[in-house]
C-alpha cells in the first residue's frame, strides 16, 4: 500500500513539473514573440500591401480575432513579395482588412529572415 502511495506521489510531482516547465517556456516565447512584433512596427521600413484573402483562426486575444492575411507587398525598393501574417486585428477594425484593401506594414530582416507586422494589428 505504501509502495502505491509513493509511485503516486512521485508521478504527481513529475506531472506538475512537466506542466510547469511548460507552461514558463510557453509564456517565454510569447513574451519574445510580442516583444519582437513591438520592434518591427516601431522601427520596421514602412510599406505597402493589398490583401488577397483574409482567414479568421479560432483564436482569439482580449477578444480580437486571429487572422491570417495573404498579402502582397510593394517594398519602397520596387520589390514585390508575398507573404501570409498571422495577427490579431481590433474587432473595430475589421472592415479594414478585406480583401482587395491595400494596408500599412511594417518589415524587418531579422536572423536573415524577413518578417511582417500589420499597423494597426491588437498588440497587448
Amino acid at each position: 500500500m505504501n509502495t502505491i502511495i509513493v509511485i503516486l506521489v512521485l508521478f504527481s510531482s513529475l506531472t506538475a513539473a512537466v506542466t510547469v516547465a511548460f507552461v514558463v517556456k510557453t509564456l517565454g516565447a510569447n513574451k519574445k514573440r510580442y516583444s519582437q512584433r513591438k520592434t518591427i512596427l516601431e522601427q520596421g521600413t514602412s510599406a505597402q500591401a493589398v490583401i488577397n484573402s483574409i482567414q479568421q483562426t479560432k483564436a482569439q486575444m482580449d477578444d480580437q480575432p486571429e487572422v491570417l492575411l495573404d498579402l502582397t507587398v510593394s517594398m519602397p525598393d520596387g520589390k514585390v513579395i508575398s507573404t501570409v501574417v498571422k495577427t490579431f486585428i481590433p474587432i473595430i477594425n475589421v472592415p479594414t482588412f478585406q480583401k482587395g484593401n491595400v494596408i500599412e506594414v511594417k518589415v524587418m530582416t531579422i536572423d536573415n529572415e524577413q518578417k511582417f507586422e500589420v499597423v494597426g494589428s491588437y498588440l497587448p
